[in-house]
C-alpha cells in the first residue's frame, strides 16, 4: 500500500513540476550579468583586473584592481538609455583617489575605459567579456 502511495505522490509531483519548468523556459527571468577580465602590464600600465556586474535594470557596479589586486577602486552607477555609462571609481583605502570609468554596454561585452589616473592606463578602451551564465546560480 505504501508503495502505491509513493508512486502516486511521485506522479503528482512530476506532473506539477513539468508544466512549471516549461513555463520558466518560455519566459526566462533576466539575470545579473558578470563581466570579468584581466589585462597584463603594458606600456607603464599595471595589470588591471575588472569585475563588473550589470543588473536587469541596467545598474552597474563592481571594481577594478591593479598591482596584483593590491589596490582596488569600487564603481557604482547606471547605464543610460543609449547604453553608455560614466561612473566614478573610488579607490578603497590607499590615497582614496577617484577615477572615471566610461563605456558602452553591448550584451556580450562592455567597452570600458578608465581615466583620471595619471597613468598610461588612461583612456585605453578594453572589451571586457561577459562571463557565461550570468549570476543566476551557477554560471558565471
Amino acid at each position: 500500500m505504501s508503495a502505491k502511495i509513493a508512486v502516486i505522490a511521485l506522479s503528482a509531483a512530476a506532473s506539477f513540476s513539468l508544466p512549471a519548468m516549461a513555463k520558466i523556459e518560455k519566459h526566462p527571468t533576466p539575470q545579473t550579468q558578470l563581466y570579468a577580465f584581466h589585462t597584463r602590464p603594458a606600456s607603464g600600465c599595471p595589470g588591471l583586473d575588472w569585475h563588473v556586474t550589470v543588473d536587469p535594470n541596467k545598474a552597474i557596479s563592481g571594481f577594478v584592481a591593479w598591482d596584483r589586486m593590491q589596490h582596488m577602486a569600487r564603481l557604482d552607477g547606471q547605464i543610460e538609455r543609449d547604453n553608455t555609462f560614466k561612473v566614478n571609481a573610488q579607490e578603497v583605502g590607499g590615497t582614496g583617489k577617484t577615477a572615471v570609468i566610461t563605456g558602452r554596454y553591448g550584451g556580450n561585452y562592455l567597452a570600458i575605459a578608465i581615466s583620471g589616473t595619471g597613468t598610461p592606463c588612461d583612456d585605453v578602451i578594453l572589451n571586457v567579456p561577459r562571463a557565461g551564465g550570468g549570476l543566476g546560480g551557477g554560471g558565471g
